[in-house]
């Protein structure tokens, strides 16, 4: 080890990657800030004529037994029809309730978290959206060793 010296190790970025991690964080900070995206269709399907036929015929025979019968009850809502003629039943009406019953309940709650994303209806970031946020990309260019 010589007395007195010192090292001095650099590692400079080639630009194009120096490019690409800040193009990166800011492809992120962009998806971050586009917020939760509720899925509208449907989650379960409903029962298809065969199930529902299957279904009365249960009941037909039970009530032929003298067993207790649902007497063409259904229990369950009317499905919804999708596009494409696909019917079953959606969470998108429920988490819209929560989300009113948040924005009623908690308006500063709910306007503090809204304004982490975007605005679905005009497409404007919010005020804390990371997008919003300055980027700070510090790449380390030397280090000194002891002396």
């Amino acid at each position: 080890m010589a007395k007195g010296g010192s090292t001095d190790v650099s590692k400079i970025a080639p630009k194009f990657a120096e490019t690409a991690e800040q193009q990166k964080i800011g492809m992120g900070r962009d998806l971050a800030g586009m917020g939760y995206v509720p899925y509208f269709g449907p989650d379960i399907a409903s029962m298809s004529p065969m199930e529902q036929a299957a279904y009365q015929g249960t009941d037909m025979m039970a009530g032929a037994f003298g067993m207790p019968t649902t007497g063409g009850a259904s229990y369950m809502p009317e499905p919804t029809t999708f596009a494409g003629g696909v019917q079953g039943y959606s969470s998108a009406p429920m988490f819209g309730e929560a989300r009113d019953a948040l924005q009623t309940y908690a308006p500063g709650k709910f306007d503090y978290l809204e304004s982490f994303s975007v605005d679905p209806m005009t497409g404007q970031m919010g005020s804390r959206a990371p997008s919003q946020q300055p980027v700070a990309l510090e790449m380390s260019k030397s280090s000194s060793g002891g002396k």
